[in-house]
């Protein structure tokens, strides 16, 4: 226990993320340690298509776990990621541990990730804060307003 930093399982679950092999975990964009206008401010955000988001938090020792059970989106249950997942070194979590619905990802020494259980499809999502997190990438990928007009494939910048 404690081989991995917070920073390092958050760079490991991002590569594991955008190379995972099976298509459902898999994303085309991901984002770390991202901080937006969201209320939640998850450790990996994961984008594929208009319906697949996966929220994951990392952990790096029991009492952040423990921690985050006090934040304000998780005592309501409405966050964002249609798959909520939590990251730790191996048995840092336990399965019986998880709050409903969440899935759990183990970390071993050889930064390996495997899936302990998976996450359940939440519908309860917190689409604005989703959107909030979109909007941010954006808008520091583009740095001035533009209008992205894709058939002449021509940023105009105002």
């Amino acid at each position: 226990m404690g081989n991995f930093t917070h920073k390092q399982l958050c760079e490991i679950g991002s590569k594991w993320l955008i190379k995972v092999i099976h298509w459902k975990y898999r994303c085309n964009y991901v984002v770390s340690e991202f901080v937006s206008m969201c209320s939640e401010q998850p450790d990996i955000f994961g984008l594929r298509g208009g319906e697949h988001t996966i929220m994951i938090e990392v952990k790096a020792s029991r009492s952040d776990f423990l921690a985050d059970f006090k934040k304000a989106h998780r005592q309501i249950k409405y966050g964002i990621g249609k798959e909520r997942y939590y990251l730790c070194e191996t048995n840092l979590i336990n399965i019986d541990e998880l709050p409903e619905r969440w899935g759990l990802l183990y970390c071993d020494e050889n930064k390996n990730i495997t899936i302990i259980k998976e996450s359940e499809r939440f519908t309860d999502v917190n689409v604005d804060g989703e959107m909030r997190v979109m909007y941010s990438i954006i808008r520091r990928l583009s740095k001035k307003r533009q209008v992205f007009d894709f058939k002449s494939a021509v940023a105009k910048i105002f």
